[in-house]
């Protein structure tokens, strides 16, 4: 596979991982990025990088959050990002939504239960489809459901358990999330996840897809379409606990032969893979 580490200006001695696919804003081209230093993921920003020449140089727009997600949606931006925050002896998590037209102006409209990550929404032109991540329980480390919404005003105050979890996804000892939806036709929606688990070498993460069907709320089985051997080799966060982790960002486009497969690598930097492309 054809394949490279972005090329990252600005981060000032931290590190950037976890970004968006590429978003144009203004005919800019913008990503998204996960910035934090080594030592603690308490300090973590979001930062937007702008593309010139062969690399990304970070800008000043920035918010107290990790891993973010854009989506579009009615014509204008969504940002999601996962606020952290100490909680007890440990510490405790959810997904904010900001919105706006262009990344200068994005509010906050919205957030996710404490304890989930990984919701994506996806525009359905006459209504709003989201894919959730809960955990715990019987969701155990973390399985995908899916509800609709008329508008985003409905975000603030849903009912996030209320969706229809795909429990055929994922085995007993494995788990994973929605990163990025696309509308592929008036039923049928492409998803790029992640799959997981963990043994006593470290955890394990891939990029994966699959297709729903929002009218019969059926599903394909996923299938892998990215590992973290697929990428060329770079240093970790933690080895080896995260030496073979890929946390997908989505990808490029929906409509061609081959795609760009953007990804978060070891929790330390980001790579792009030129793959087929699994919807087509």
């Amino acid at each position: 596979m054809n394949s490279h580490i972005l090329s990252i200006n600005g981060m000032e001695g931290k590190t950037a991982y976890n970004p968006t696919v590429p978003f144009k804003v203004n005919n800019k081209e913008y990503i998204g990025l996960r910035v934090e230093s080594l030592s603690s993921e308490l300090n973590s920003r979001i930062m937007f990088a702008c593309k010139k020449g062969e690399e990304w140089v970070i800008e000043n727009s920035s918010f107290n959050l990790q891993d973010p997600a854009i989506m579009h949606i009615a014509g204008k931006l969504l940002l999601a990002g996962v606020y952290v925050e100490r909680f007890g002896k440990g510490l405790r998590w959810k997904t904010d939504f900001y919105y706006g037209s262009s990344i200068d102006n994005l509010e906050k409209i919205a957030s996710g239960p404490w304890g989930m990550k990984d919701i994506r929404l996806v525009d359905l032109q006459d209504r709003i489809g989201v894919f959730t991540r809960p955990q715990r329980k019987r969701f155990r480390k973390g399985k995908i459901g899916y509800l609709e919404i008329n508008s985003l005003d409905e975000l603030a105050n849903l009912d996030w358990y209320s969706a229809k979890i795909l429990n055929r996804l994922f085995d007993r000892k494995s788990w994973g999330g929605a990163n990025q939806a696309l509308r592929l036709s008036d039923s049928k929606v492409g998803v790029i996840g992640h799959t997981a688990y963990a043994d006593r070498k470290g955890k394990h993460y891939s990029a994966m897809s699959f297709v729903f069907d929002v009218n019969t709320l059926k599903y394909s089985d996923y299938r892998v379409i990215a590992s973290r051997s697929d990428f060329p080799q770079s240093l970790s966060k933690r080895s080896p606990e995260l030496d073979d982790v890929v946390f997908p960002a989505g990808i490029s486009d929906v409509k061609g032969k081959y795609v760009d497969l953007y990804a978060g690598l070891s929790d330390y930097c980001c790579g792009k893979v030129r793959i087929r492309n699994p919807f087509v």
